[in-house]
């Protein structure tokens, strides 16, 4: 049983793994230089591909709240936020479908937010509902929407960064619970806290009743709204009902499952805007920056044992032997590099969080990716290294 596995274990390392930690070791400070190149490809492509997650997670972070399971917007809709909307009366016409439960609507703006701390003012994204219907799934917004039935009541969302000052903790220091503030010079009242995030169109939101948007979005047109919300009976077929709705409805709206929805907002941002491209870009750039260090590292290597090398290929060792020696030092520097380009990833991800507010976490997914590609890229590099020496011929070297 011993000399089997002694067998197998020949056969898959002739001279083991001390030959190759030996060469990689022989030079510390190339050894060095080597794992640091590759612990910096890897620490930016997990930054990156972290950042890409979180960025996308927080576009879309408001249509995943939206309680319904088709989703209506303008003709000219672009991106949430953004289009002239469309008539109401749409809404009202798919009612006439069999298989809706509810139809309701959101309006979208953005205001002036006057900073609790120094009076400053910045734009802040206003949502507008009716707080009579569940138009959102989350339990904040459930539970604080009676208070918006109050004129000039706002729920402001926790996760907004910090330009609009303090809210937070000045809201619960309010002996009555309610932070006073103005919202395009009107006086408007703090009555709950939520939780959003902010996304690439806003750096913070706020959600009102339809009527107090109306007193701060002066000039938002009757019987127009920016955002369809229909709710299906249950056992309904969603894409079903979605190609029933384009057939009545006029082709002044778009008419698409949530989740299709959802999926529109972020193919707009990847495709449309260069977000997508820079976060790709930069992801190409670390791995070229680590194969390039990895692979002159190993380059150098080979040749300075070319001679040892001729001696063993000289007593009849193949080239398959000495390839497998350098992908056996491709390997130890890919999982050499990779452990702390993870912690350092990890680092950056909590800082990103804190600052940025941000929702950066290391997934499992996205480790086993980026192995992937740091493992491929420290072989190819390996296999390209190998190059000169499979190609030498031992009576020329001595």
């Amino acid at each position: 049983m011993s000399n089997s596995k002694k067998s197998l274990w020949e056969k898959i390392l002739p001279l083991g793994i001390p030959l190759s930690w030996l060469q990689l070791t022989s030079e510390r400070k190339r050894f060095a230089v080597a794992i640091a190149g590759i612990t910096f490809a890897v620490t930016m492509m997990l930054f990156q591909i972290g950042l890409h997650g979180a960025l996308y997670r927080q576009v879309v972070g408001p249509l995943q709240l939206l309680d319904c399971d088709i989703v209506l917007v303008g003709a000219n809709y672009e991106y949430f936020g953004v289009g002239r909307g469309f008539p109401i009366v749409r809404l009202y016409q798919s009612r006439a479908l069999a298989e809706v439960a509810d139809a309701n609507f959101l309006k979208l703006g953005c205001a002036s937010f006057k900073n609790v701390d120094n009076g400053k003012e910045r734009d802040i994204f206003i949502i507008a509902f009716d707080p009579s219907k569940n138009v959102f799934t989350a339990q904040d917004i459930k539970r604080n929407s009676e208070s918006l039935k109050r004129d000039g009541a706002i729920l402001y969302d926790a996760a907004s960064r910090g330009q609009y000052g303090d809210v937070v903790q000045k809201y619960k220091t309010q002996p009555d619970g309610k932070l006073r503030t103005e919202i395009a010079g009107k006086k408007t009242t703090i009555t709950g806290l939520i939780k959003i995030g902010p996304t690439f169109a806003a750096d913070g939101n706020i959600l009102t009743s339809l009527k107090t948007f109306s007193k701060i979005w002066q000039g938002s047109p009757d019987g127009v709204v920016d955002v369809g919300t229909i709710k299906l009976k249950p056992g309904s077929d969603a894409k079903v009902a979605v190609e029933k709705l384009k057939k009545i409805l006029p082709e002044d709206v778009v008419v698409m499952t949530k989740g299709d929805f959802i999926k529109a907002e972020k193919e707009y941002w990847s495709v449309r805007t260069p977000i997508g491209f820079v976060i790709g870009a930069s992801m190409a750039v670390a791995l070229f920056v680590g194969a390039v260090i990895v692979y002159q590292i190993l380059y150098t290597d080979v040749s300075d044992h070319i001679p040892e090398y001729a001696t063993l290929k000289a007593i009849g060792f193949s080239d398959s032997f000495f390839v497998w020696i350098i992908i056996q030092e491709s390997l130890i520097l890919s999982v050499l590099g990779f452990i702390p380009g993870a912690i350092f990833s990890e680092a950056l991800y909590i800082l990103t969080r804190n600052v940025a507010n941000m929702p950066t976490y290391m997934s499992l997914t996205n480790l086993l990716i980026v192995f992937a590609f740091s493992l491929s890229m420290c072989v190819i590099a390996g296999l390209l290294a190998t190059k000169k020496l499979r190609r030498a011929n031992p009576a020329d070297i001595f």
